[in-house]
């Protein structure tokens, strides 16, 4: 599990350093898992979405309610248009619970990006996500994620030198 988390943390580190479009937080207060999230880059095809949901630590400990969920997914924008983009992706979901055992497994997002507004840097997402989840016994279990939210992609400043003529 450590070699998983190492490599997935230097491969964010890595995909950041060579992005060359901006990064972009995400705000999902509606759906199964509300949360925050984070994205790479706008107008590449292939991005790096990780997002952390539900972190109810203290809710109810006795009937073993509390967890936490993170998930870490590489995206690709299938269809591009200029206000709104189509995605898939495939990537890693941990549940951390702090009664229970913790769960890790798969999850697929498909979604929608839409940028409606004239500032074209902030739009909306919506999105499903089938996952599908198993503990150190192996109890599989699983579902389908929603959100709705806002992602806001921060603005590039371009690096052009100037020219003294």
């Amino acid at each position: 599990m450590k070699k998983i988390l190492l490599s997935s943390i230097l491969s964010l580190v890595y995909l950041i350093v060579n992005s060359q479009t901006s990064i972009g937080v995400g705000l999902y207060p509606t759906g199964t898992e509300a949360g925050f999230g984070l994205r790479l880059n706008k107008d590449r095809r292939l991005s790096l979405d990780a997002r952390m949901a539900r972190a109810n630590l203290y809710s109810d400990i006795k009937a073993g309610q509390s967890n936490f969920v993170t998930e870490l997914s590489v995206i690709c924008r299938i269809i591009k248009l200029e206000k709104v983009r189509f995605h898939m992706g495939l990537g890693f979901r941990g549940d951390w619970n702090l009664v229970t055992s913790h769960k890790y497994g798969a999850v697929m997002p498909i979604g929608v990006e839409a940028f409606p507004f004239p500032f074209q840097n902030a739009g909306l997402i919506f999105e499903a996500a089938p996952f599908c989840v198993s503990d150190i016994h192996s109890k599989l279990s699983g579902g389908i994620r929603t959100v709705a939210g806002f992602v806001f992609y921060f603005p590039v400043k371009n690096n052009t030198p100037k020219t003294d003529k």
